[in-house]
C-alpha cells in the first residue's frame, strides 16, 4: 500500500510540475489555451490529491514536521511554490511574471531535492 501510494505521490508531483511550466509557457506566449475550462481546473484537482497523498505518507512513515527538521523545510518550500504559482498567473506585469515563476521553480525545486536528499540536519 506505501509503495503504490509513494508511486502516485511522486507521478502527481511531475504531472502537477510539468502542467506548470506548460501553464507558464501558455502564459508567454499569449495563449488560449490557458483560459479552457480544464486547464483552470484540473490543476487543483492533481495538486488536491498530490496533497493528500503527501499527508498520508507522511503519517504512515511517522516523518512529522515537528520531528523532521526537512519534512518541515519541504512543506515551506511547498507553501512558497504556490503562492509563487499563484502570482505568477494574478501578476500583470511580464517582468513580474516571470520573476514568479522563476521563484516558483526555485522552490519546486527545493522541494525535490529534499524529498530526494532526506539531509539530517
Amino acid at each position: 500500500m506505501y509503495l503504490g501510494l509513494k508511486h502516485l505521490h511522486m507521478t502527481l508531483a511531475i504531472i502537477s510540475i510539468l502542467g506548470f511550466v506548460l501553464r507558464g509557457i501558455w502564459l508567454f506566449s499569449n495563449s488560449q489555451l490557458l483560459a479552457k475550462k480544464p486547464v483552470k481546473i484540473l490543476p487543483h484537482i492533481i495538486d488536491t490529491i498530490l496533497l493528500a497523498s503527501g499527508i498520508t505518507l507522511m503519517v504512515m512513515s511517522s516523518q512529522y514536521p515537528a520531528i523532521f527538521n526537512w519534512v518541515t523545510l519541504k512543506l515551506v518550500f511547498i507553501v512558497a511554490y504556490i503562492a509563487f504559482g499563484i502570482f505568477t498567473f494574478k501578476a500583470q506585469a511580464k517582468n513580474k511574471q516571470v520573476l514568479f515563476f522563476l521563484l516558483a521553480l526555485g522552490s519546486v525545486m527545493a522541494v525535490l531535492h529534499l524529498a530526494f536528499s532526506k539531509p539530517l540536519f
